[in-house]
């Protein structure tokens, strides 16, 4: 009985851990994308490179289908809530498109989570989305508050 005590304390210990790992920030303060992180422009550009790259996996509306996640709404929030900007840049630059992926450039990239953000009506601010991975570390994917 103690034994199993003590293993189910490790266990809720080593994901109290883990959470707080992947939570803990590189000493920048965490800014919600609901502050305005992206611009108008920076989407738009983010929708030609969409509509040349993106469109024929995700579709149109962004809605995906049985090969492809949907990039909007309750399925984006479902697979990216609670992460980082950061997380989900380095996932779309790793492995998109997948013909080839990482062979656009850093700024298209960039520019295609404007547009995901736009589109999921997450506002538009006046400074663009940072170009450092570190920097987009610090912008969290949350619900409305």
């Amino acid at each position: 009985m103690k034994t199993s005590n003590l293993s189910v304390l490790r266990v809720i210990f080593c994901f109290a851990a883990i959470a707080l790992a992947t939570n803990v920030s590189s000493g920048q303060e965490n800014t919600a994308i609901w502050e305005g992180v992206y611009t108008a422009e920076q989407a738009a550009r983010g929708e030609a490179v969409y509509t040349a790259t993106c469109i024929a996996c995700h579709g149109q509306d962004l809605g995906g289908n049985s090969n492809s996640p949907g990039l909007v709404g309750m399925g984006f929030m479902f697979l990216w809530e609670g992460r980082t900007l950061g997380v989900f840049y380095e996932k779309i630059q790793a492995e998109m498109p997948t013909d080839r992926p990482g062979q656009l450039p850093a700024k298209d990239y960039l520019n295609v989570v404007a547009y995901i953000l736009h589109k999921n009506a997450f506002p538009e601010g006046d400074e663009e989305l940072p170009s450092s991975v570190e920097a987009l570390d610090s912008i969290a994917i949350v619900s409305k508050p």
